[in-house]
């Protein structure tokens, strides 16, 4: 079963709403950017997220191979969302961005963490 979800930014200049289950699988990435701005995020299919702002608002960062596309907002810098590098077909939402209701259930996973753990383990 999916439920309709709304959220934005904080100073909600950007708004949007995706479709997506009940259960979400949260993402605790350690990717560069990730892991200092320590966002969490959801992955939502192209198809069912929706943008209600007009592109104007955000403001765009990449980085590295410019696969990724990093949007944020121009007022209040808040990064709601973004298109990961190794998914183009996603959008990946800030969770904390998400307006949740009692009803969602949140599961967190790791990614990335290995690499960062092997890099580590080389230096």
């Amino acid at each position: 079963m999916e439920q309709q979800f709304q959220g934005g930014c904080h100073c909600q200049k950007v708004q949007f709403e995706f479709q997506g289950p009940l259960e979400l699988e949260v993402i605790r990435c350690h990717c560069s950017i990730c892991k200092m701005k320590q966002n969490h995020h959801v992955l939502i299919d192209n198809s069912k997220f929706k943008l209600l702002t007009s592109m104007e608002e955000l403001t765009l960062y990449t980085f590295n191979t410019k696969q990724a596309k990093h949007y944020f907002c121009k007022t209040c810098g808040v990064q709601s969302f973004f298109y990961p590098r190794f998914n183009p077909n996603m959008i990946a939402v800030t969770i904390y961005c998400v307006q949740l209701p009692n009803n969602v259930k949140l599961t967190y996973v790791t990614q990335g963490l290995e690499q960062q753990i092997k890099e580590t383990i080389q230096q």
